[in-house]
């Protein structure tokens, strides 16, 4: 599955609609936005942690709020990117042709917490966190 279509609706003329054709990042793509993504979610976390001086138990928590808060805040007002996303030259779009709203990119990271989650896509065309989102990551702006 390299491209789908994704309806857009305009508000003058809602009967009339544009069809979009994306193309799939791809896994390497993907492999890299993990990494950089992670990279400086880790980083943050480590930095906070020390300056609070908590525990190994409250780091996860600590790590858990930093991953939500910076895929929410980045996918949401970054139009569908992260740092990793920027410098990959793709994004994320929702597959029915939707605005992706809050809840879907926190329910997106969310779902990245299911253990193996990060080995699911090696073994399809795309990462569960996609797929039970209804999500894809494409190439462009």
């Amino acid at each position: 599955m390299d491209s789908f279509n994704q309806t857009k609706n305009t508000d003058l003329l809602s009967d009339l609609q544009e069809q979009a054709s994306f193309e799939h990042a791809s896994k390497g793509q993907r492999f890299a936005n993990l990494l950089i993504d992670g990279i400086i979610v880790g980083v943050a976390q480590n930095i906070i942690a020390a300056v609070l001086g908590i525990g190994i138990y409250e780091s996860i928590l600590l790590s858990l709020v930093i991953n939500l808060a910076y895929y929410t805040g980045m996918e949401g007002f970054a139009g569908g990117r992260t740092v990793g996303k920027m410098v990959t030259g793709t994004h994320v779009v929702s597959t029915n042709g939707q605005p992706l709203t809050t809840g879907r990119i926190m329910l997106r990271t969310v779902c990245r917490w299911v253990p193996f989650e990060p080995f699911s896509m090696l073994f399809g065309d795309a990462p569960w966190h996609d797929t039970w989102t209804d999500t894809a990551v494409v190439k462009g702006k």
